[in-house]
């Protein structure tokens, strides 16, 4: 009886292991198409479901998303002076060897040449010998299309 009832219970874990990495997969693929964007969690689960019957619900997003942020393959920002969270992709390795520009009025977030970004960090270095490390360094403003809507 007790092997039985391990059987079944180690098949149901292994169930809900695979439903929740294909949950996990789908919330990554939707990130992942659209690297340069951030979105709520309620965004997340809206534009998911709008997709798959088969989607995660909010409180599974909620839960796929701090795991995502823990393991450094999302970012968490915080959107203007609210203290709603906003998620985006994470640019892998090649990410923390430049400089980004965030918008603060729609959230996108804009990754600067990796030669620009080297000639401006040693402009500062050779100015003022402080050196900025890269990995770490967002600058705020107002990308093009905001620019234009204020016009």
């Amino acid at each position: 009886m007790y092997n039985k009832l391990r059987v079944i219970l180690k098949l149901r874990c292994k169930t809900l292991a695979t439903y929740k990495t294909h949950q996990k997969e789908m919330l990554l693929e939707f990130l992942s198409k659209h690297p340069e964007r951030q979105f709520s969690v309620e965004q997340l689960s809206a534009e998911l479901e709008s997709f798959s019957e088969d989607a995660p619900g909010k409180s599974t997003v909620y839960r796929l998303i701090g795991q995502l942020v823990d393991k450094g393959t999302v970012k968490r920002f915080v959107k203007g002076n609210s203290r709603q969270f906003l998620y985006q992709i994470a640019g892998g390795d090649e990410c923390h060897h430049h400089l980004h520009l965030k918008c603060t009025e729609c959230g996108k977030l804009l990754h600067m040449r990796h030669k620009f970004s080297e000639q401006v960090l040693n402009e500062i270095l050779g100015e003022s010998e402080f050196a900025v490390m890269p990995d770490s360094t967002t600058l705020f403003g107002f990308c093009k299309d905001c620019q234009l809507k204020e016009r």
